[in-house]
């Protein structure tokens, strides 16, 4: 086809688009770009950027969130194809930590381009954090495309140059590749590249050819397209790039020269540029000059159209070996001291780069717990104006009821004197019977406070007992065991201080008590060589005492076993939340981030005593008790009051 046909193809395949792009509705057209692969957006992009500015104000004053999510994630995308990652990814960041992904197709999407930009802003650290979420999410979901999964972790492996981990990881991964054809082909393509890189070019190799077979298995029976030439030249290329490492020049060369055709055909003058320069120093470690030189002089003259400095500074460093070889000393050394003042002036915005990346990281971070600090926020807000909404109802509602009952004792009244006397007489009973019952009832009161005060002061004899029995004896065991006896005894005397102190003595404020448990609990710890914080999140909540009690010593245990077990190092963080989950069913959740549970735990059959103590305990008040690992050990007691 001529060039000319070509452009009138394209211009028919454009108007075609746009004819098709017109005759939808403004919510159709969203969906019509937002369903184009890469390549085709690039394309078709500008064309509709203008009516797409339109639609999203349109969007707006229609409310239509959904709409606007999804331009949001095309313009997202559009940055990412654009190579501006640093104005992709916070907009990517927004998108996934308001919930504004639609289904979990959208969000592995999301978290691949995601994943993508962090790799290539060299926030590797973070690209691990969002791959890690797309495995989950993976796992859940196991009809989320492959592609989507990509890069995976022994690429991430392989940019930060740990080519051991990079391809240990990768043995990891196979089982998952193995099910896509062209998956398995770039899997074998780049175990040859971590080989080559891990110095093991035998190795490398025997993967080259691994994919070249997978290639031809694939494409079997079929003419081969310019970037199916393409693909096996830049696998040949890869071979004789190992072939050189091993010095058998002779051979890398036909090899190079097949990766320099294959790319000039799809127009990637980069790789291109590359397999030149290779084949520059195959003929100059050949001592053939003359097409050393030929080859350097081919990739300057294509520098204009190459943005990669790597590049442009090996053709520099190209030339002074060159010259070297050549014995003209004066222009060897004037391209050296060039190429070391060039690459200082790269380097140095190399790491300028980094130190950007860093910075952006750094924000993101921030940003992603300002967000997570404004919706708790959010959500206690709305919490309590749920609950000032109900005192309102309950308020209103009484005020009704208690102005109907005036009106009808105002109507009786009106209706017979008699009637008034009878209730004059009624009342002064009732006020009568009711001092008799108000002073029993303190009576009753003072008694309760005097056995809790009394029942408080038994128990901190016992624990009072028991610590000292424990500093008399030579036994660790015993003493440890005498310890835990202590802090559970105390637990439960701190329940019956509180309940001394409060005016409700059947019930308290279960919050309260647990705040102070915990400092109590922390406090008995701080003379451990640890850096424990405790971050709790407590909603208010009256229990009675035969629930309090069970989940104060629960916590105690699950708290104690915090500090002394969970964590190897230093430092750790002990989280507990108190939350409501439905009516009447609430959910106490303790969870450290330390070295979690072995794999061969279970909680039923346990020699451990405080987490016997824990499961009678949550039978004891008809609780659910969860017992799982997420980036340490969670329990999750479930009641209901």
């Amino acid at each position: 086809m001529t060039s000319l046909g070509v452009m009138k193809a394209q211009i028919h395949a454009e108007n075609k688009f746009m004819r098709y792009f017109n005759s939808q509705s403004y919510a159709g057209k969203v969906n019509c770009i937002d369903t184009l692969n890469s390549e085709l957006k690039l394309k078709y992009y500008s064309f509709v950027k203008n009516e797409l500015q339109k639609i999203k104000e349109k969007a707006l004053a229609d409310n239509k969130t959904d709409v606007l999510d999804k331009l949001l994630c095309i313009e997202a995308e559009m940055y990412y194809l654009n190579k501006n990652y640093y104005k992709c990814i916070p907009i990517f960041v927004d998108l996934f930590s308001k919930h504004k992904l639609k289904n979990y197709i959208d969000s592995s999407k999301v978290f691949s381009l995601l994943k993508r930009s962090y790799i290539k802003t060299r926030a590797l650290n973070k690209a691990i954090e969002v791959h890690k979420i797309l495995v989950a999410l993976k796992v859940k979901h196991p009809d989320i495309p492959l592609w989507n999964m990509n890069p995976y972790l022994s690429t991430i492996y392989y940019e930060m140059k740990l080519y051991k981990e990079c391809l240990n990881q990768q043995l990891l991964e196979y089982d998952v590749m193995k099910k896509d054809s062209f998956i398995l082909l770039g899997y074998y393509n780049n175990r040859g590249l971590y080989w080559s890189k891990y110095n093991d070019q035998d190795s490398a190799i025997a993967c080259f050819e691994i994919a070249r077979k997978i290639f031809f298995n694939i494409r079997a029976h079929k003419k081969l397209t310019a970037a199916d030439e393409f693909v096996i030249g830049l696998i040949d290329g890869n071979i004789g790039q190992s072939l050189m490492a091993l010095k058998e020049f002779r051979n890398a060369i036909p090899l190079l020269k097949k990766d320099v055709r294959s790319s000039m055909g799809v127009q990637d003058s980069n790789n291109a540029a590359i397999s030149q320069l290779e084949l520059s120093r195959c003929y100059l470690n050949l001592n053939q000059l003359d097409l050393s030189k030929r080859y350097i002089d081919s990739v300057n003259n294509m520098l204009p159209s190459i943005n990669d400095y790597k590049i442009k500074l090996n053709v520099i460093k190209q030339y002074a070996d060159y010259y070297q070889r050549a014995g003209l000393l004066n222009e060897s050394i004037i391209f050296y001291n060039k190429y070391i003042k060039t690459k200082d002036s790269l380097d140095n915005l190399e790491s300028m780069k980094d130190l950007i990346a860093t910075q952006v990281a750094y924000q993101m971070e921030e940003k992603e717990k300002l967000i997570t600090i404004n919706q708790l926020k959010i959500e206690e807000k709305n919490i309590e104006i749920i609950k000032q909404q109900s005192i309102r109802n309950v308020l209103i509602t009484g005020g009704i009821l208690l102005l109907l009952g005036i009106l009808l004792v105002l109507f009786q009244l009106k209706k017979t004197n008699h009637q008034k006397q009878l209730l004059e007489l009624k009342n002064k009973q009732i006020e009568t019977k009711n001092e008799i019952i108000n002073k029993s009832l303190l009576e009753k009161d003072l008694l309760i406070k005097e056995v809790h005060h009394r029942v408080k002061n038994n128990l901190q004899i016992v624990s009072s007992l028991l610590k000292l029995q424990a500093g008399k004896s030579n036994n660790e065991k015993i003493k440890i065991s005498l310890q835990e006896a202590h802090d559970r005894i105390n637990s439960m005397a701190l329940l019956h201080q509180l309940l001394y102190r409060n005016n409700e003595m059947t019930s308290l404020s279960f919050d309260v008590y647990l705040t102070s448990l915990i400092n109590q609990i922390s406090s008995s710890f701080s003379s451990e060589d640890k850096s424990i914080k405790i971050e709790s999140n407590l909603m208010p909540l009256e229990l009675d005492l035969d629930t309090a009690i069970p989940l104060g010593l629960i916590t105690n245990e699950l708290l104690s076993n915090a500090y002394k077990h969970a964590f190897s190092g230093k430092d750790g963080v002990v989280k507990i939340q108190l939350m409501k989950l439905a009516k009447n069913t609430y959910q106490l959740k303790i969870a450290d981030n330390g070295k979690g549970l072995p794999d061969n735990f279970n909680e039923v059959i346990t020699d451990s005593l405080g987490l016997d103590i824990v499961n009678i305990l949550s039978d004891q008040i008809s609780a659910e008790l969860n017992i799982y690992n997420d980036n340490g050990a969670n329990f999750e007691i479930i009641f209901k009051v």
